[in-house]
């Protein structure tokens, strides 16, 4: 795949209002699946989809953590600077720093526990 191509995928992987919230909030910090449910608040087969596709265009990396996978931006350098980018556009966005403000209050273990 040519650098163009790949830059294309990426960006059509964030370009939904929900990854890009999920990329916001992975940008403060990796986030397993019900911690993403907790602040947005839809069903998990829809965020376990924008995942896959994040994924699969290069945008994040998952790793398994314990009992949990997380999720966390990819390191490649497009991706950086497209996140940071996205970030400067959206720093004043109430939406973003309502999001931003939950997960530094999330404990996977409660979140868990909120899914039974």
């Amino acid at each position: 795949m040519s650098k163009i191509d790949n830059t294309v995928e990426m960006i059509k992987a964030i370009a939904d209002k929900n990854r890009m919230r999920i990329v916001m909030m992975l940008s403060e910090r990796p986030l397993c699946v019900c911690e993403i449910d907790s602040v947005l608040g839809i069903a998990l087969s829809t965020i376990s989809s924008h995942l896959k596709q994040m994924r699969s265009a290069g945008v994040i990396e998952s790793e398994k953590e314990g009992r949990w996978v997380v999720y966390r931006p990819s390191d490649d350098p497009l991706v950086s600077s497209i996140i940071s980018d996205i970030k400067e556009q959206l720093a004043d966005d109430p939406e973003v720093r309502s999001d931003m403000t939950k997960i530094k209050t999330l404990c996977r273990e409660e979140c868990a526990k909120n899914l039974k």
